[in-house]
């Protein structure tokens, strides 16, 4: 009967300790929160996985993870800044009405800082710069254009509401279509011959191939003409708000050229994968 005792004894202790165990608090984090709202569908600056990996980050409130230059460059601002990291998917239409309903503290989504935008949010300095290029079918008749004025009859189509989609306009005689909501739904249109070519920045193009070898992209000799804010992009926060804007710029100024062209190329390869 001692035997039993002792047994039924140890069986209760381990039981007690096991609810013990199980009933402790989780540690709360009780920094300040920086909320991102991204695409995550704009690789390689941004795109979604289903898996975590030592790179990737978790999206709020789903069970996927978004990758890319811009889920690197906000935990590098997060953890400078000792601020917990919340990224957001939200499509691109909404992501400044997002900011502005302070659904969000900033837009980190490789959105060019222009006049029209500025009017609505307030941005910091550029934290990447690229160049414009057309994306088309390897077999295009148009995959020897060096000009402007070098697609005349082609179907064109850009991102609504992007930089990418107004500059169809300086494509001699083309045919500009509506533009479509985002870089997949476009590239899908390429494939599928509604459309002939894209306007897209470099390191996005660059991804695009990676993973759609039937596509090219080519740099024209004679190029847009675009403005200096044309070709970087910015990270957007809230009209007013100063100090964070400052704290980001801060971070910024300690993230060489280097770093920032080393960390897009990294992109672009895990994109690749």
């Amino acid at each position: 009967m001692k035997v039993i005792t002792k047994f039924l004894t140890l069986m209760v202790m381990v039981a007690a300790l096991a609810t013990i165990t199980s009933c402790k608090p989780k540690e709360v984090d009780n920094r300040p929160t920086f909320t991102v709202g991204m695409e995550c569908a704009y690789a390689p600056f941004n795109w979604t996985e289903n898996e975590k990996s030592d790179t990737n980050y978790p999206i709020d409130r789903t069970s996927f993870y978004a990758e890319g230059y811009d889920v690197q460059m906000a935990k590098k601002i997060a953890d400078a800044l000792d601020y917990r990291l919340v990224i957001k998917a939200i499509e691109w239409d909404g992501l400044i009405p997002a900011l502005q309903a302070g659904q969000i503290d900033a837009i980190i989504a490789g959105m060019s800082d222009t006049e029209e935008r500025r009017a609505n949010v307030d941005f910091t300095a550029a934290y990447y710069r690229s160049t414009h290029v057309l994306v088309m079918d390897k077999n295009s008749k148009f995959v020897n254009g060096t000009t402007l004025n070098d697609f005349e009859g082609a179907n064109v189509v850009g991102q609504i509401e992007t930089l990418y989609d107004s500059l169809i306009d300086q494509l001699t005689g083309v045919n500009h279509l509506t533009p479509l909501a985002d870089v997949p739904t476009i590239i899908t249109s390429i494939k599928s011959k509604r459309a002939d070519i894209t306007i897209l920045e470099e390191p996005v193009a660059k991804g695009v191939i990676e993973t759609n070898p039937d596509l090219t992209y080519i740099k024209l000799t004679s190029g847009f003409n675009v403005s200096e804010e044309d070709v970087c992009v910015a990270i957007a926060v809230k009209k007013g708000s100063s100090d964070l804007q400052s704290k980001i710029n801060e971070v910024l100024g300690n993230i060489s050229e280097t770093e920032r062209n080393e960390l897009m190329n990294q992109a672009i390869a895990r994109n690749a994968e």
